[in-house]
């Protein structure tokens, strides 16, 4: 019988006991009983108002920041001074266009525009002395306007025959070299940003209610643990998908493309005990049975079968409820190891 069990073999299967634990659930072993010649192992369940459980979405690590550059205008490329791989700072002039000809504009305009600064000065003094009208003054300060204004639009287009870097990043790609004439909008360089990453994840929209903007979440990359703020996510579903994309935002810089992996570990409000999944077997209308021990009038051991709904499965375990109470006695083995009224015996 049970009661007969020495001191030393109760703490042997105790040890036993805390290596075998499951990582979900509670379980406790009771000592070992024997079913049709067989061993059997028993454990006890303990009902819980709510259970843990774990999830893992994969996701894409982009730079914060991402760009294709070009030039505005036509030109011939003159010097592209980075290449694949170089860090650059923001700012840094990355590639040039031969100057000459909008140099050549923008010193024509200044000649223009000093000429007509020094007229409207000219009037201005005669207008004072009475000598022209306003109208004859009005034509020379709006003269001066226009060539300042092509004075200035030469100057910005001599500063566009340059691409400078519009964050600090790294080159990510060289599309054209020295000698090309290339029109306003062919990518020239490309550059990722080395400041920031994020995480694009695509998760169902009934998880991403439980999330909160603002809040850190964990992701698994080569096998570390990086932290990132969820920063927002699409209010429009895919098409034919619940899924929604979020962006989580790194701290620390990771290596873009790397394979990333969002941890959840969520709590959900449902009754039902944690059983090992092998002690679980197929049901009718999409219910599960679970074999129990209990005791009869005679001190025997007796199997008894529950239906069970199964709610959640995870690893070597899952998460049940129905006809089970807490603290029942689970044969692990279910119906491969046992039957319905059998009658067990103890080792």
């Amino acid at each position: 019988m049970l009661t007969l069990l020495t001191l030393n073999t109760f703490l042997n299967l105790v040890k036993l006991m805390k290596k075998i634990l499951f990582t979900l659930g509670l379980f406790s072993l009771l000592p070992m009983l024997s079913a049709t010649g067989s061993s059997l192992e028993i454990t006890t369940i303990e009902i819980q108002d709510s259970y843990q459980s774990s999830q893992r979405f994969p996701g894409k690590i982009l730079p914060l920041n991402y760009s294709k550059l070009s030039f505005e205008i036509p030109g011939k490329i003159s010097q592209v001074t980075v290449d694949i791989g170089d860090a650059v700072e923001a700012d840094q002039i990355l590639a040039f266009l031969d100057p000459a000809e909008m140099q050549a504009n923008l010193n024509q305009a200044l000649a223009r525009y000093d000429l007509a600064s020094q007229a409207l000065a000219r009037f201005q003094d005669l207008k004072n002395k009475g000598f022209i009208s306003n109208q004859e003054l009005d034509k020379a300060n709006s003269e001066y306007l226009v060539a300042k204004a092509q004075a200035d639009l030469y100057m910005v287009k001599l500063e566009q025959t340059k691409i400078r870097a519009p964050f600090s990043g790294f080159i990510q790609n060289r599309f054209l070299d020295s000698g090309t004439v290339v029109s306003p909008g062919i990518p020239i360089i490309e550059i990722i940003d080395s400041t920031s990453v994020e995480a694009h994840v695509s998760i169902p929209g009934s998880i991403i209610e439980s999330l909160e903007i603002g809040s850190q979440y964990n992701f698994s990359i080569n096998e570390k643990i990086y932290p990132a703020t969820l920063k927002r996510f699409s209010q429009m579903t895919s098409q034919g998908s619940n899924n929604r994309l979020c962006i989580f935002e790194f701290e620390t810089f990771i290596n873009p493309g790397s394979v990333s992996y969002l941890e959840l570990q969520q709590t959900t409000r449902k009754e039902g005990a944690w059983v090992p999944l092998k002690s679980l077997s197929q049901g009718t209308q999409g219910l599960w049975n679970l074999f129990t021990v209990t005791k009869n009038t005679n001190d025997q051991y007796v199997v008894a079968k529950q239906i069970v709904e199964m709610i959640h499965i995870e690893r070597n375990a899952a998460y049940v409820n129905g006809t089970i109470s807490n603290g029942d006695m689970v044969a692990t083995g279910g119906a491969a190891k046992v039957i319905d009224s059998e009658i067990l015996r103890a080792q």
